[in-house]
């Protein structure tokens, strides 16, 4: 799946891998889930964003989608919504 941003696509997203609590699916050790994701821009550039909170971003990134702001977002403005993402 290919995310198009307004100057750059995302070709893929990944997320590190973690055990998920069954008593809580978006918690990590009664913690909220937070991990590194790996996003790789066309071109071959790979950015890494550590200790994001991935219930944020799977929100931020499906409510873009959801209301077709997507394709209005600059890279710029990802990596800066990403920083703010990060703990």
């Amino acid at each position: 799946m290919k995310l198009r941003l307004k100057d750059c696509i995302i070709t893929s997203i990944e997320g590190g891998s973690v055990d998920v609590s069954p008593t809580c699916p978006t918690c990590w050790g009664g913690e909220e889930w937070v991990d590194y994701i790996e996003v790789d821009f066309e071109g071959d550039t790979s950015v890494t964003y550590n200790e994001v909170s991935m219930t944020k971003f799977l929100d931020w990134i499906f409510t873009l989608i959801e209301t077709g702001e997507l394709s209005e977002i600059t890279r710029e403005k990802f990596d800066k919504k990403m920083e703010e993402l990060e703990e």
